[in-house]
């Protein structure tokens, strides 16, 4: 099975992604399972869960969706955006390496009301290198150093509550995951790397590969070597879990 959704990810449509294959392969199931980490607001137009999730899951009523958003001011609007959604489980926490208290670095107002994109709202992360050295490596040469200084003028650092992937997993009673979305501002391979593959193999991981820098290798390695084969693909790497 896995091999076959291996080769339907030989895209044969330019306007497909690997990862629209993966949400088409998930529709196609009676249930299925989904963690989004970094889930935000939900509706947003570049949210890669909010519309799949809406036109299928009146359709599979038995399936678990787990969306986690740390911050609370988001987590409200995300609250909000999934009212309809019954079976929609949420969890205002963000996922880190141990349980526990975190500063969560975060722009304080919203950047549309200044003039600015509103995309900055969603930089937010644990790792306080995200505007500094990692925005100095991936979007500095490319975007205004404006943006930059204006999220630094309005940033706010929130105490966020944290746990790690297994006690989300475990608390919210997921006994085989089938997709893993994580879009955490270059936290992503930290959690990754927190994954005790002999408990808990997902069938698909996706994560934002471009903010990774210097540990991208070795994410990379990790995976490939409990049995994923990698796609990359815009901003991101999809990870598919193929048989032993």
């Amino acid at each position: 099975m896995a091999r076959a959704i291996v080769r339907r990810l030989d895209l044969d449509e330019p306007a497909d992604t690997p990862f629209d294959r993966v949400l088409e392969w998930l529709g196609e199931r009676d249930t299925f399972s989904v963690v989004q980490i970094g889930a935000f607001v939900g509706k947003t137009d570049n949210d890669p869960l909010y519309a799949f999730l809406a036109r299928t899951l009146s359709a599979h009523p038995a399936s678990v969706i787990v969306l986690v958003e740390p911050v609370r001011e988001y987590f409200e609007q995300l609250r909000e955006a999934y009212a309809s959604f019954k079976t929609v489980k949420l969890e205002n926490v963000a996922i880190a390496e141990e349980e526990g208290e975190r500063d969560f670095y975060r722009l304080g107002v919203d950047p549309a009301a200044h003039g600015q994109p509103a995309w900055l709202s969603q930089l937010g992360s644990l790792d306080p290198t995200r505007m500094t050295t990692r925005w100095d490596r991936y979007e500095g040469k490319a975007l205004s150093a404006d943006y930059k200084a204006f999220w630094h003028e309005h940033r706010v650092v929130d105490r966020v509550a944290c746990i790690t992937l297994h006690q989300l997993v475990e608390r919210n009673g997921i006994e085989r995951l089938d997709l893993l979305q994580i879009d955490a501002e270059g936290y992503d391979y930290e959690i990754l790397r927190t994954i005790d593959f002999s408990r808990l193999r997902p069938r698909f991981i996706n994560y934002e590969r471009v903010l990774l820098g210097e540990a991208e290798p070795a994410c990379r390695a990790m995976l490939l070597k409990q049995g994923y084969v990698l796609f990359d693909w815009d901003q991101d790497t999809l990870a598919v879990l193929l048989p032993d």
